[in-house]
C-alpha cells in the first residue's frame, strides 16, 4: 500500500527527531574540552580576523526574533516541533510545529535582554535568536560569521546546520561559513544561555549583573582565499618588530610587508612553510612614542599577497624595573580608576556604544587619570581603541574572580586559557594596553596558583611586551590587614610569577577599622617588584549628605578616599586604581534604601552625577607627577 502524505510527514518527523537526539548526544560529549598540555602552542592562537574593521563586511545588527526556552527543552530533548534552529513552518496536514519565527517578538541587537525587555530583567537561561539576511553567491574568497561578544554560552546554526560553539561572555569569536551560504536568503539562529555554574568563568558568585544576550555586534566578513589572519606590531628591545600570519592555500612563501606612514619605513619579507613571518627594523630617529600625554598613532598598511589591511598603531616602551614602572624609559606613578562596562544612565546595561564609552573615559580624564582598569573582563574593542586615541593606559582582565572558581577543573582551566588568548590577540596591537591581569581576589591555595601560572605562561608566549599582574590578597572580609593586626604582607604565592604586584583593600569600609584608623595599617612588599593598590573604596548614595562619620553618605566616601590616599605615600606604592568610576548594577547589593541592587562605590552616580570623592581624587592626582 502506498503511504499517505500524512504518513510520510510523520515518518519524516520521526527521522528528524532521531537525528536531533543523536545531535544532542554529540553536543553533550563535545561540551567539555580537554586540558591542553603546557603553554599554548603557537598554532593555537584563536582565529579573530586581523583588522576586521578594515575588511568588507556586512552588519547583522538590527532586529532579531527571539524565543525563551526557560526549561531548555529544545536543546535537552530536541524534536522536530521545537527545534528552533531548523526554521520550520507549520504545513497544512503536517505534524505540529510549536513555534513561528514570523510572529515571535523582536529585540534590537546588540542588546542585553535584561534591559531590552523589562520582563526579562532578572531572567537567566536560554534564549534563541533568529535573523534572516541576504548573501551573494561565492566569488572565490572566504566568508566568516564574526561575533564581538555574546554572553555567555553560544551555539550557532546557519541554515539549520550547527557551525560552532563558544563559551565566555566578553571576547570575540569567529566561524568560517565559506561554502555554507546560499545565494539570496540565509538564516542564522543562536542559542544564548547566560547561566553560570561551578565550572564557568565567572563562577557562581560575582559582584556585577550578569547581562545576557548578544551584547556586541555581529558581522558577515569577507576575505581573500589566502588572507592576513593576524599581525602583531610593536617596539621591542629597541627594534620595531612585526609578526605576521597568513591563512589559506597560498600562505607559505607569501610576500608580506608592513609600511608605517610618517616614518618612511617599510618592512618586507616572505612567510615560512607555516604561513608566518617575522619582520624587523631599527626605528628611524623621528619615531614619536605614544604616551598618555601625547597619544601618537601611526597609519600602518599591512600586506599579505593580495590582502591589504590598514590600522592605526602606536609605539611605546613599558618596563617593570625594580620597584618602579617605566613608560618610555621614565618612572611613572599610575593614576588609575576602575570601571565596569555599563553606560551612564538609569538602567545600566551591557551594550556600550563608542559615544557612551567616550563619555565614561572623558570622566576618567577629568579625574586626572592616566589609566583605566577595565574590570573584571575584556571590555569592547572600541573602548580600548578610544584609550589609544585619547591617551589612557589600560589594565585588561579575564573574569577569574573570587573563591568559587573550579581551580582543579581541567575544563575551567582550558576556558581561562582560551579567554586570555582571545583577549590578548584582539588587543595586543593597542599601545594603550599596559597590563594583562589574570585574576581578581582569588584564594592562595596550590590549585589556584597552578591554574593561574598556566594562564600567565600563555600570555607571556602570546605577548612578551606587557606587564603581567593580578589583583591579589583578598583577606578576611576584604578588610586588608586582619582584625587586631596592622601589617599587610604581599605573600601571595603567585607574586613571583607577576611583573607588578597589586592588592585590593577596603580599610574603613569592610572590616573593623574606621577610615581614620586606616593610617595604622602598613603594607610590606617582600618582592623586588612594583606594587600598586588595585582597589579601595566605599559606598555612597549620590545626594545622601551628613556628618562624615555616617556610612553611605558622600562625606563618608570622601573621608575613606582622603585617608586611603595618604597610605599610598608611605609604603612604596607606584600606582592606584580606586573602586570605581561609576555606580553599576549588582544583584548582591541588597540594601533597599542605599543600594537597591546597585554597587554604590562609584565616584559618579549611574546617571553621571559626581560625588564629593570625585573632587578628592582629582585633587590628589593633580598633585602627582607622572
Amino acid at each position: 500500500m502506498t503511504p499517505s502524505r500524512r504518513q510520510l510527514l510523520a515518518g519524516a518527523a520521526l527521522t528528524a527527531s532521531a537525528a536531533l537526539a543523536m545531535q544532542a548526544q554529540a553536543q553533550e560529549k563535545a561540551a567539555s574540552p580537554p586540558l591542553p598540555a603546557g603553554p599554548l602552542a603557537v598554532g593555537d592562537e584563536p582565529l579573530l580576523l586581523f583588522a576586521q574593521h578594515d575588511r568588507p563586511r556586512t552588519t547583522l545588527d538590527g532586529l532579531w526574533a527571539y524565543i525563551l526556552d526557560q526549561n531548555d527543552s529544545a536543546f535537552r530533548k530536541p524534536n522536530a516541533r521545537r527545534a528552533f534552529w531548523l526554521d520550520e513552518t507549520q504545513k497544512p496536514g503536517g505534524p505540529v510545529v510549536e513555534y513561528d519565527w514570523s510572529v515571535s517578538p523582536r529585540m534590537e541587537i546588540p542588546g542585553d535582554w535584561n534591559t531590552r525587555d523589562p520582563s526579562l530583567e532578572w531572567y537567566d537561561g536560554p534564549i534563541y535568536f533568529h535573523r534572516r539576511f541576504q548573501a551573494h553567491a561565492d566569488t572565490g574568497g572566504r566568508r566568516f560569521l564574526s561575533f564581538e561578544a555574546v554572553n555567555y554560552e553560544t551555539v550557532v546554526w546557519l541554515n539549520g546546520q550547527e557551525i560552532g560553539r563558544h563559551e565566555g561572555g566578553f571576547t570575540p569569536f569567529v566561524f568560517e561559513v565559506t561554502g555554507k551560504l546560499k545565494p539570496g536568503e540565509n538564516v542564522v539562529v543562536l542559542r544564548v544561555d547566560d547561566r553560570v555554574g561551578p565550572e564557568t568563568l565567572p563562577s557562581l558568585d560575582f559582584d556585577w549583573k550578569n547581562y545576557g544576550g548578544v551584547t556586541r555586534s555581529v558581522w558577515l566578513v569577507e576575505t581573500p582565499t589566502t588572507f592576513l589572519r593576524d599581525a602583531f606590531l610593536r617596539l621591542e628591545n629597541g627594534t620595531i618588530v612585526a609578526d605576521l600570519r597568513a591563512d589559506g592555500p597560498a600562505a607559505a612563501g607569501l610576500e608580506v610587508s608592513v609600511a608605517i606612514a610618517g616614518l618612511n619605513l617599510t618592512l618586507t619579507g616572505k612567510t615560512g612553510p607555516d604561513g608566518r613571518a617575522r619582520l624587523s627594523a631599527k626605528p628611524p630617529r623621528g619615531l614619536k612614542l605614544w604616551s598618555p600625554e601625547t597619544p601618537m598613532l601611526y597609519g600602518v598598511t599591512f600586506k599579505a599577497g593580495e590582502d591589504v589591511r590598514r590600522d592605526r598603531i602606536g609605539f611605546r616602551t613599558l618596563e617593570a624595573r625594580g620597584r618602579q614602572i617605566l613608560v618610555n624609559g621614565k618612572p611613572r606613578f599610575i593614576r588609575g580608576i576602575a570601571l565596569h562596562e555599563e553606560p551612564l544612565g538609569a538602567q545600566g546595561g551591557r551594550v556600550m556604544t563608542p559615544p557612551e564609552a567616550r563619555a565614561l573615559l572623558e570622566e576618567a580624564k577629568a579625574l586626572g587619570c592616566d589609566m583605566v582598569r577595565l574590570a573584571h573582563y575584556p571590555h569592547t574593542e572600541s573602548t580600548v581603541r578610544l584609550c589609544d586615541e585619547i591617551g589612557l593606559l589600560v589594565w585588561s582582565e579575564i573574569p577569574v574572580y573570587w573563591d568559587d572558581v573550579a581551580y582543579e577543573s581541567p575544563r575551567t582551566l582550558a576556558l581561562a586559557r582560551a579567554m586570555a588568548a582571545e583577549m590578548v590577540v584582539r588587543d595586543r596591537n593597542r599601545a594603550s594596553v599596559a597590563f594583562w591581569s589574570v585574576a581578581n581576589e582569588t584564594p592562595t591555595h596550590q590549585a589556584r596558583t597552578t591554574f593561574l601560572r598556566h594562564v600567565v605562561a600563555d600570555i607571556r608566549r602570546l605577548d612578551p611586551t606587557r606587564l603581567l599582574t593580578a589583583a591579589l590578597n583578598k583577606n578576611i572580609d576584604v578588610g586588608g590587614a586582619k582584625a587586631g593586626q596592622n601589617q599587610f604582607v604581599v605573600d601571595d604565592p603567585l607574586a613571583p610569577d607577576l611583573d607588578v604586584v597589586a592588592i585590593n583593600q577596603y580599610e574603613g569600609w569592610y572590616g573593623p577599622r574606621t577610615p581614620d584608623q586606616a593610617k595604622t595599617v602598613r603594607f610590606s612588599n617582600p618582592h623586588d617588584k612594583p606594587m600598586m593598590m588595585s582597589e579601595f573604596g566605599a559606598d555612597a548614595l549620590y545626594g545622601e549628605r551628613g556628618p562624615k562619620e555616617n556610612r553611605w553618605t558622600e562625606e563618608y566616601q570622601a573621608w575613606v578616599f582622603e585617608e586611603t590616599l595618604a597610605l599610598l605615600e608611605r609604603d612604596g606604592f607606584v600606582g592606584v586604581s580606586p573602586w570605581v568610576l561609576k555606580d553599576f548594577r549588582s544583584p548582591r547589593r541588597w540594601h533597599a534604601r542605599y543600594q537597591d541592587y546597585w554597587n554604590r562605590k562609584g565616584l559618579v552616580s549611574n546617571e553621571g552625577h559626581r560625588k564629593l570623592a570625585f573632587e578628592t581624587l582629582r585633587r590628589y592626582y593633580a598633585g602627582k607627577t607622572a
